[in-house]
């Protein structure tokens, strides 16, 4: 019994190997994003977060207090057999300032860390608006994903 249990078992594995049902299954990616608000010079705040985001399940991070809403969000799609990475991040970071961006990231292979980044700047004008905005404000982020 025990010879033809390991025969069934060589067949299934020949018919359908591991490689080819891991390849069909969900994909899944480890990252982390990093977010800076600066205003004039001073990094006024940061967000961190590590995160595991599997293809097709929302990720949601609320991290909104009780006058602000703060929400970062991300969700793993496959796009011509690639893994990719969209994230959202909306933060009211005062009564007259808000950010927010949105970015995607391609994984192009299994194992290897792949990264974006970016920037933005505005500039409001203390003439028209009370002089504690008035400034540069800088949203600084980078994304980096390792496909699992």
């Amino acid at each position: 019994m025990t010879r033809l249990t390991t025969l069934l078992a060589l067949f299934l594995v020949t018919l359908n190997p591991p490689s080819a049902v891991q390849a069909a299954g969900p994909v899944s990616a480890n990252c982390n994003v990093v977010v800076e608000y600066v205003y004039g010079d001073a990094l006024v705040e940061e967000y961190i977060k590590d995160f595991v985001v599997q293809q097709g399940v929302a990720y949601e991070d609320d991290f909104s207090t009780t006058t602000r809403t703060k929400v970062f969000s991300a969700i793993l799609t496959k796009e011509a057999g690639k893994a990719v990475v969209n994230i959202d991040y909306f933060n009211d970071v005062g009564v007259f300032v808000a950010i927010g961006f949105n970015t995607r990231l391609t994984l192009r292979g299994t194992g290897n860390p792949e990264s974006t980044s970016g920037s933005h700047t505005t500039y409001i004008s203390s003439g028209v608006t009370p002089t504690s905005v008035g400034g540069n404000h800088e949203t600084h982020y980078t994304l980096v994903c390792t496909r699992g």
